[in-house]
């Protein structure tokens, strides 16, 4: 992580007249809506926050189980904050005038919603306990709990997920969701085909859908689009990947694939008999046909009509060739 940091921070550092780094404490941003308690805290230094006020580099921001807060940072990137949040003013170099700059920021629990500001998309780095995200001009929530686990609703734009272990999932399936553990990273799925999401209560991960944030308050998504997922699939896509639990051993998966093998089935076994019954009538109006010449030549040529060559039995000309 600190190799990535290092990374994004040189290109603006070569530059001749590179945009300054902010120090420790000083302002990056202010409180735009503050509801109950909501602290920031620098080393030994802490203050509860009220709106208006500035928010500093390197401050922990802690909010209370009944509260919660709104940031805008001075590349106009905007920060919900859910109950219970907690998040870190990591790092913040960014010059209006000049290109390249690094933000970073580490969401340590809770709930957030994140939108872009006009800072080059690269200098995002949203980081979790399990998670490294890079933007491309996005707004997304984020979800972090207590062990870490990482849920990211995308809600416009793309972003890159990685773990640790650099294993990296593109998102540019807005409406869906991913799911990141220390070592996995999931796909794209809807809410409805999620695994596992029983302990997930959707208005304690995804507050801000549930009730759209000052800072974003145009919502694109309500919650009973989430939910259930009435909106199209990006063409190519789809919840056929949806992640197995990881406790069915891919159960879930294999039903899945089973299914389709018997629909596959099913439709070759239809079109089976459908061909059959074309070729059966085909063959009875062809059997038609043969009957209506036999008659015609029996009375024109001498034979398969008349008596002599048994016209009135059972394998008379007249009789019907199977």
């Amino acid at each position: 992580m600190r190799l990535s940091r290092l990374a994004l921070c040189l290109p603006a550092l070569l530059l001749g007249s590179a945009p300054a780094l902010a120090a420790p404490g000083d302002s990056i941003g202010s409180a735009v809506t503050v509801v109950n308690l909501v602290t920031a805290k620098l080393e030994q230094d802490q203050r509860e926050l009220a709106k208006g006020d500035d928010v500093r580099q390197q401050e922990l921001i802690e909010v209370a189980s009944d509260g919660r807060s709104e940031l805008v940072l001075r590349d106009k990137t905007k920060l919900a904050l859910g109950p219970g949040s907690r998040l870190l003013l990591d790092q913040f170099v960014y010059d209006p005038d000049i290109s390249g700059g690094a933000i970073v920021l580490d969401l340590a629990r809770g709930a957030f919603r994140f939108i872009t500001g006009v800072a080059a998309k690269p200098a995002y780095v949203i980081r979790t306990p399990t998670a490294s995200i890079t933007v491309r001009g996005s707004i997304f929530d984020i979800y972090v709990q207590l062990s870490g686990m990482t849920w990211i609703l995308l809600i416009e734009g793309a972003i890159e997920v990685c773990t640790e272990d650099g294993k990296c999932q593109l998102h540019d399936e807005p409406g869906k969701l991913i799911r990141v553990t220390s070592d996995k990273v999931g796909k794209p799925v809807k809410w409805a085909s999620l695994s596992d999401k029983d302990d997930l209560p959707f208005e304690s991960a995804f507050p801000f859908v549930v009730e759209s944030p000052g800072v974003d308050p145009d919502p694109i998504f309500t919650r009973e689009d989430i939910v259930l997922g009435t909106f199209p699939d990006k063409p190519g896509s789809g919840d056929d990947d949806a992640e197995p639990s990881d406790n069915d051993g891919g159960r879930k998966a294999d039903e899945s694939k089973d299914k389709k093998k018997k629909k596959a089935k099913s439709t070759k076994k239809k079109r089976s008999k459908e061909a059959t019954r074309k070729r059966r009538k085909k063959s009875d109006s062809a059997g038609n046909i043969i009957k209506g010449l036999n008659i015609t030549i029996g009375i024109g040529g001498g034979f398969g009509g008349g008596k002599k060559h048994g016209g009135d039995g059972p394998r008379g000309g007249g009789g019907n060739y199977k």
